[in-house]
């Protein structure tokens, strides 16, 4: 008796193994696979973000930072491009993010599809002119033995970090650039944004948190590209936070930060319900007004972005001098040093992104 019903035991559990073969084998619906690591969003208040040029992976100049500034910052990111100069791919690196994740700040990658920094090359239009770049040379698959390399390392990293790739989409001064090698379509940015998504999502990479970032638009830009705008978003199931890079220089007459990225900010969080973060702020000292980027940064950080960009939940400063030449060091006022000061201390800023 206790045999035949081993017996039968067996039979239908075999039954049921088969069963669910299909379903165990079957290929997953990439599209319905969300980041199983979720953000840390703060809840009420904002982290406090910075980008601080390191020279190397010692740490050092963001430990200069911290001690300038009396407290670390919540999160930090650095660049790196797909390949050097000479053509070689760039592996994922650890040490570029263990600078930040040994202090306890979150660190967060900007992952340019370029051969070399934009900045490297004399001619700015042919670094502009890399088509191994656009986006139906993205999707097509160009580049997935390195994309998916990069993938399995970062999920072997295990620790979380920030990705920002193909960002400011809606400028034309990146090889990925809207209307620049053929980039007209938004259906192509949007087929390359999945494709790089949907390989970090096979390799396991859940560690990995995806930000889409545009540079803000005028109301004019916004009223005549609006639509197209919207089109190049790749829903929020390919999107863990959308971002927004803006400054305040001589070229726009030191717009305030709620003119630089208010309407912007309106449009997007319009059709997305991603939290957001001022990836790039920054603001140049006037040298007009001793005061100016100083009352700019406490108008801005104090009032403008609790009170008027409510969905923002990390903001950045950068920290640096752009490609241009452009110096937006909190370094180069003293005023504005105190200001920042400001900002680090205030209990608005004091959230965290890690656990």
């Amino acid at each position: 008796m206790h045999k035949y019903l081993l017996v039968a035991i067996i039979t239908v559990a075999g039954i049921l193994v088969l069963s669910q073969l299909p379903r165990l084998f079957r290929s997953p619906n990439l599209s319905e696979l969300r980041n199983d690591q979720s953000p840390i969003i703060p809840s009420s208040g904002i982290a406090l973000g910075i980008y601080q040029p390191q020279k190397d992976t010692s740490g050092d100049n963001i430990d200069r930072y911290i001690k300038e500034a009396g407290r670390k910052p919540a999160f930090a990111w650095q660049p790196t491009t797909w390949k050097r100069l000479d053509g070689s791919y760039i592996p994922f690196y650890p040490p570029m993010l263990d600078e930040f994740r040994t202090r306890g700040i979150m660190p967060g990658i900007t992952w340019s599809p370029s051969k070399g920094s934009i900045e490297a090359y004399p001619d700015r239009q042919q670094a502009i002119n890399q088509t191994d770049y656009s986006w139906k040379a993205i999707a097509s698959g160009r580049h997935d033995q390195y994309i998916t390399q990069f993938a399995k390392d970062a999920a072997a990293y295990h620790y979380p970090f920030i990705l920002r790739f193909l960002h400011e989409m809606d400028g034309t001064w990146y090889p990925w650039g809207y209307s620049v090698n053929g980039n007209t379509n938004p259906a192509d940015f949007v087929a390359a944004w999945k494709h790089i998504v949907d390989i970090f999502r096979r390799e396991k990479a859940t560690n990995v948190q995806f930000v889409w970032c545009a540079s803000v638009l005028s109301d004019d830009n916004l009223n005549t590209y609006g639509g197209i705008f919207k089109e190049l978003y790749p829903g929020d199931n390919y999107v863990d936070w959308v971002a927004l890079d803006g400054y305040s220089n001589a070229q726009n007459n030191w717009r305030s930060l709620e003119d630089e990225f208010k309407s912007t900010y309106d449009f997007v969080t319009g059709f997305s319900s991603r939290p957001m973060i001022l990836w790039e702020v920054g603001a140049m000292a006037n040298p007009d007004d001793p005061m100016a980027q100083a009352n700019w940064i406490k108008q801005g950080f104090l009032t403008t972005i609790p009170e008027k960009l409510p969905k923002v939940k990390v903001a950045v400063w950068f920290n640096s001098r752009d490609g241009s030449g452009r110096d937006y060091r909190l370094q180069s006022s003293p005023n504005a040093v105190a200001a920042w000061k400001q900002v680090v201390e205030s209990p608005l800023y004091q959230e965290s992104l890690l656990k």
